[in-house]
């Protein structure tokens, strides 16, 4: 089993690096929503909403989004393009179309619990923190439709604490402090956003090339990848490192 388990590893990447020399010129007509669902959830416990979104423009943070997603797809050799006929757009292997179909960002305030431990006891202090996550459902299509692809990320206040032992008198003073959240954070957030999800597209598609060549070999068992444009690197994907499947 663990000599499959190598012989298997081996052959993926070596198709893996063919497919990525191989399609070095791939179309891919790319649409994102005019609108996204947003909301502002009240905490009752707190007793308060996170005022982060407040003057919030989904027009720009998808549109920031949306150039961030393509610039970051020209470095793995995808171009991205808006066809004039969303219900006449090519596709195959190397010519894809890419939707963005529903999406939607909340703001909300979490609960961030910080433990401390001394040799002889555990302390814990819980923080309100401004959080705005984003959830993201994709549908691709490269000749046939893919699962519905969701990918999910929380952006959140900074925090970071600190504790002193006092040996005289045997106390731990406890202080931290928050690096609160901004409107211009969340615009940045959609240019990260708009990178990481390129990179997820990209590798979803070599990956399910990948497995539908494994299979030809008789090979069932697939670790996923991940490829490094700048780097020009493979690696094994970590857990969560993609997109999630939803049948």
């Amino acid at each position: 089993m663990l000599l499959a388990l190598l012989t298997s590893c081996r052959t993926d990447l070596k198709i893996a690096k063919k497919y990525v020399a191989e399609r070095t010129d791939i179309q891919a007509a790319v649409y994102f929503p005019e609108q996204a669902e947003v909301k502002v959830e009240y905490n009752i416990q707190y007793g308060k909403q996170t005022e982060v979104l407040n003057d919030f423009s989904q027009d720009l943070f998808l549109d920031v989004m949306y150039n961030a997603y393509a610039e970051e797809m020209g470095q793995y050799g995808v171009s991205v393009y808006v066809p004039d006929d969303i219900d006449n757009v090519p596709v195959d292997s190397t010519h894809w179309l890419v939707m963005l179909s529903r999406m939607e960002i909340s703001g909300r305030i979490t609960e961030y619990e910080d433990y401390l431990f001394s040799d002889t006891e555990e302390f814990s202090y819980k923080h309100p923190l401004n959080t705005v996550n984003v959830a993201s459902w994709f549908e691709v299509n490269d000749g046939d439709w893919k699962p519905v692809l969701f990918c999910e990320h929380n952006l959140m206040d900074g925090f970071d604490s600190n504790t002193d032992y006092s040996f005289w008198s045997n106390k731990i003073d406890y202080s931290y402090t928050i690096d609160t959240l901004k409107l211009n954070d969340v615009y940045n957030y959609a240019v990260y956003l708009g990178k990481l999800y390129a990179g997820y597209t990209y590798d979803y598609m070599m990956n399910s090339y990948v497995g539908a060549e494994l299979k030809k070999k008789g090979y069932n068992y697939q670790l996923l990848l991940r490829y490094d444009p700048y780097e020009k690197q493979l690696r094994y994907a970590g857990e969560d490192d993609g997109f999630v499947e939803i049948e």
